[in-house]
């Protein structure tokens, strides 16, 4: 499905943005990951606006809950992409109260 592998979509889309998020996002705990991918999944589901989050990162969502990979590196980058093209500030909230407050930051800056 993804012929460079995932990882490396993602790099390409953050390198673009200025950012690179994959380091910033394995700076966060894996005790953490499973609660925070359900938050994120929850505010991206939770749009009224069904166009919010673009075909392509939707497929992508649904290819790595499928892999059972929401919790990985690749999983939390691209629900916080997903989740911030939803609501930014609600991202950042459910980032800040996990204590995460750098990542917080990058996504903001992003």
């Amino acid at each position: 499905m993804f012929p460079y592998g995932f990882p490396y979509i993602l790099s390409i889309y953050y390198k673009d943005q200025g950012t690179n998020m994959e380091n910033v996002v394995e700076g966060i705990p894996t005790t953490l990951r499973g609660d925070l991918s359900t938050k994120l999944i929850d505010i991206v589901l939770g749009s009224e606006d069904k166009n919010a989050v673009p075909t392509d990162l939707a497929k992508n969502v649904i290819y790595l809950w499928r892999q059972d990979q929401l919790a990985s590196t690749a999983g939390i980058t691209t629900l916080l992409k997903a989740a911030s093209l939803v609501d930014t500030d609600k991202t950042c909230r459910t980032l800040e109260e996990f204590g995460l407050q750098k990542v917080a930051a990058t996504v903001r800056s992003v």
